[in-house]
């Protein structure tokens, strides 16, 4: 049984692997900036160092909260992600920097599309980077989490024009970022129910070889 078990296991993860392989859009920059532009700062392609990998640097350039840009790849429809998550990594790469505190803009992401546009912010507090190791952040793509209606919501989604992330900690700042990503993430009970035929199956298959 316990073979079955690890089985059905292994199973239920590659199906969802390779589900949600068919359903993300991500920048892991392990080979080049990606197309990733910035206002405000420099951007840069690391080869080592990311959260595996390489990864894009941002250096600011002036006394000015800068602005990241995700390519084309994250333009369009994205309908097919409402409901799932977007995702990504930061560190702060001024060795010296040890924060306490940050501007409440950190981390606040803009979708344009549709003729209308929907913002998540953090706020009141939004997370503090660590100058230490990578941290990870994550966004539910709901209309409740992005502060707006569902009509607002879907005519954003079906057409995103523009997408922008506030990454600056502090003034003068030279931060990291990695792992990008926008997923349709399955549900759960379609997975359970999978599981459980599948269980199921295998067990009935044991009463008839008995």
């Amino acid at each position: 049984m316990k073979k079955v078990v690890l089985a059905l296991f292994v199973f239920v993860m590659l199906f969802y692997s390779n589900s949600a392989d068919a359903m993300f859009i991500t920048s892991n920059f392990n080979v080049d900036d990606e197309g990733w532009t910035a206002n405000g700062a420099v951007v840069s392609h690391e080869s080592t160092g990311g959260n595996h990998g390489g990864f894009l640097k941002i250096e600011d350039t002036r006394d000015d909260t800068f602005s990241v840009f995700a390519p084309s790849k994250f333009q369009g429809d994205l309908s097919q992600f409402n409901g799932g998550l977007l995702s990504y990594d930061v560190i702060v790469l001024d060795p010296t920097t040890q924060l306490t505190s940050i501007g409440s803009g950190f981390g606040r992401i803009q979708l344009q599309g549709g003729g209308s546009n929907a913002t998540f912010d953090y706020s009141p507090d939004p997370p503090i980077p660590s100058a230490l190791f990578w941290k990870t952040y994550f966004v539910p793509m709901t209309a409740d989490a992005w502060h707006t209606t569902p009509e607002n919501w879907d005519k954003v989604l079906s057409d995103v024009t523009n997408v922008d992330i506030i990454l600056e900690p502090n003034n003068w700042s030279t931060v990291g970022l990695d792992n990008f990503k926008v997923a349709a993430v399955p549900e759960p009970v379609s997975l359970f129910l999978m599981g459980g035929g599948l269980l199921g199956m295998f067990g009935r298959r044991r009463r008839n070889n008995t």
